[in-house]
């Protein structure tokens, strides 16, 4: 007698059914079957240094992809490590399914050696928080996987009980043709595990109020966030802001979805060097017309009081706050229709934006190319940008380097930049870029890093040589955490626990196996660069930055 698929294999085929080819993570003893049914499954485990790098690069694969980006962790200290990728993923609205071990069934309820409960700690920073226990396996892959996608996007969490993965499991836990659906039970006192979020339903009863609004302004402006499919939406909303004519900004992760090559681009915000000049625009703005605009990138709180109208996929409210409009569904065909009623007449003049955008450069473009401690960070994004394919993946990791290439990037189309913004996590730029070199090997890829946030993740050189991954990495040095000194002098403060002593980073990349450089001038830096552009291969780019020449920036 067949005895039938084991948890494990459940979970592999289903990933991979639905299009995962790649998970990431680091074993432990209780998810070697789950490994193993990957793999023969024909989904490659990448091996990383530390869970977070797996969740990180997991998220940036599910946002290129469109399909949730899969990372693994053993049970107890494994699962709390994924918690940082989880909650990154969360608030920067990527869709991940992020699988853990958890104590095997007989002594989950008697014993606590590595026994957290790990579906309470996941569920405020995920979408869904699943124990597998109760569950029939494909069945709540195939839900997890939908929630995940969104809209809108976000992490789901499955606890894999570590006896279950490697034993056969009955039809009726394996499949969805044993009977009917626990989640979509309405009679009370149903075994199985918590519910999914229900799906989001359109609501266009705030249209009238949209376009009314919209065609009374004289100074509109519109802002561009995620909460909507960028590579999808983004014809749509070039579309609707070309033929409108209405001036835009972006928030940072939203970058490349509007043509900011654009004549009626004003630059970007949250948070991005000069967005003050561009929030005083809006604040005095008698319509603004949030395309997918999602408060989870707003740290200011200019929304509250903003005559904010929204179109989105989701619903964008959060606490006390609630836009004054919102349309919630195809945001493609909301635009569309609001573009073919719309009778407005903006009283924005190309001078007038010309003058605004020359006003935000002037509050963060330094005095000097150059200073004692190496080049300014402006010139040097400036120098990548013209460096770097224009088909490159360029992630962005957080430090004072991130408001300067916020604003100073011009990302070509969606998904080119690669920011976390919602929780702004320290490392992420390098497990971005692993994860984009990953499931775009044909691409060129870079990070931008501080030296910082590269520390962190620096035991990825391993992962990136022993996988073959080709990614660029740009790490800024200074020896400081920057955009925390800058907090410092600004609020009168010693400088106090914010500096590290010199690291060789060229030697300690050369000790993982990866090429490295230094770079002191905009010419180096230029010609290193298109040396990694012909060669292509795994490269880090020490570049010498002086942390004076950060002018304009705000904590």
């Amino acid at each position: 007698m067949n005895p039938g698929p084991t948890g494990a294999a459940v979970i592999a085929h289903t990933l991979h059914d639905a299009g995962v080819r790649f998970a990431f993570g680091h074993p432990g003893g209780e998810v070697l079957e789950l490994i193993d049914a990957l793999e023969g499954a024909g989904i490659r485990f990448v091996l990383t240094g530390h869970e977070s790098t797996a969740a990180f690069m997991a998220a940036a694969a599910g946002r290129l992809t469109g399909i949730p980006g899969v990372c693994v962790a053993t049970l107890g200290p494994g699962a709390c490590n994924l918690v940082l990728g989880a909650g990154t993923a969360y608030l920067d609205r990527d869709p991940v399914l992020a699988i853990s071990a958890r104590t095997a069934t007989g002594r989950h309820h008697r014993s606590n050696k590595q026994n957290l409960p790990l579906v309470d700690l996941f569920r405020p920073i995920t979408r869904w928080s699943v124990d597998l226990e109760e569950a029939r396996i494909e069945d709540t892959v195939k839900t997890a996987l939908s929630v995940a996608a969104g809209p809108p996007r976000g992490p789901v969490y499955l606890a894999l009980p570590s006896d279950l993965a490697g034993k056969p499991v009955s039809d009726e836990s394996a499949n969805r043709d044993a009977g009917p659906d626990p989640f979509l039970q309405e009679a009370a006192g149903q075994a199985g595990p918590g519910r999914p979020p229900p799906p989001v339903q359109a609501d266009e009863s705030d249209f009238p109020r949209i376009l009314a609004s919209l065609n009374g302004a004289e100074r509109p402006i519109a802002v561009v966030g995620i909460a909507m499919d960028g590579p999808g939406d983004a014809p749509a909303v070039r579309r609707f802001l070309r033929d409108t004519g209405i001036p835009y900004t972006t928030t940072v992760q939203a970058k490349g979805i509007a043509d900011e090559r654009g004549k009626g681009f004003l630059g970007t915000i949250a948070p991005a060097a000069g967005e003050d000049r561009i929030i005083e625009q809006i604040e005095q703005s008698d319509c603004v017309l949030g395309i997918g605009f999602d408060p989870v990138e707003i740290s200011r709180l200019w929304h509250f009081d903003a005559p904010l109208h929204v179109v989105a996929n989701a619903p964008v409210s959060f606490g006390a706050y609630s836009p004054p409009a919102c349309c919630v569904g195809d945001v493609s065909d909301l635009l569309d229709r609001i573009a073919a009623e719309y009778t407005g007449r903006s009283a924005w003049t190309d001078d007038d934006i010309r003058y605004l955008r020359a006003r935000v450069d002037a509050m963060y473009h330094p005095p000097a190319t150059v200073g004692p401690g190496g080049m300014s960070p402006y010139h040097l994004v400036g120098v990548l940008q013209e460096a770097l394919p224009e088909d490159a993946i360029v992630s962005s990791d957080v430090g004072a380097h991130k408001n300067v290439m916020g604003q100073r990037w011009l990302a070509p189309g969606p998904d080119t930049l690669l920011m976390s913004n919602g929780l702004s996590s320290m490392g992420y730029g390098v497990g971005a870029a692993m994860g984009a070199a990953t499931v775009h090997p044909d691409r060129p890829v870079a990070a931008v890093t501080g030296d910082g946030a590269f520390a962190m993740m620096v035991q990825e050189l391993e992962t990136i040589n022993r996988t073959g991954m080709a990614p660029l990495l740009v790490v800024l040095y200074d020896a400081s955490l920057a955009v925390i000194k800058i907090a410092q002098q600004a609020r009168g403060l010693p400088e106090t626990g914010v500096d590290f002593a010199p690291v060789d980073w060229v030697r300690v990349a050369e000790g993982f196996g990866v090429g490295a450089e230094a770079v002191r001038t905009l010419e180096e830096t230029r010609n290193a660069v298109a040396r990694w552009v012909h060669d292509r291969e795994a490269r880090v780019l020490v570049a010498h930055v002086d942390e004076s020449l950060y002018t304009g920036l705000k904590y």
